[in-house]
């Protein structure tokens, strides 16, 4: 029962936001065999949706790294459902330089009678080590 406890708590609080960050820098070791890496940069990426219920959603997210990189970014990618398929509606940007964290958000209007999520991208650059990854999150039905 003890181990299961901690399990439990690490299950609520990642409740909210799906994080699927996978790692896109790859190595290749002596014998010419190309496996994916580690991060190396990236620490952490998040996204999020609210439904305010007046007619308006809002979005954000933010990336990590564990020290300063060169440039560390965000793109949040508004998504809505209709015709059995997702399609992007809009998408935000934030960088920054010289930093560790990024974060960005919107409140925006949006259409009833939808339902909406946001896909993030999470990226990171220092030198010559380029990294990416995505989260997203559950959808929400405005009405």
């Amino acid at each position: 029962m003890r181990k299961v406890i901690p399990i439990l708590l690490a299950i609520f609080m990642l409740w909210g936001t799906q994080v699927a960050l996978g790692a896109t820098v790859t190595k290749v070791s002596a014998n010419g065999v190309m496996s994916p890496a580690v991060y190396q940069t990236i620490s952490g990426g998040e996204c999020k949706i609210v439904n305010n219920g007046d007619g308006t959603i809002s979005i954000s997210g933010s990336t990590s790294t564990y020290y300063a990189v060169d440039k560390i970014g965000l793109t949040l990618n508004l998504q809505y459902y209709s015709g059995g398929k997702w399609s992007s509606l809009s998408n935000y940007s934030y960088s920054n330089s010289d930093s560790d964290y990024v974060f960005g958000g919107k409140i925006l209007s949006v259409s009833s009678g939808y339902s909406y999520r946001v896909v993030a991208q999470h990226t990171s650059l220092d030198g010559g080590v380029s990294e990416s990854g995505q989260s997203y999150t559950e959808a929400i039905y405005v009405q």
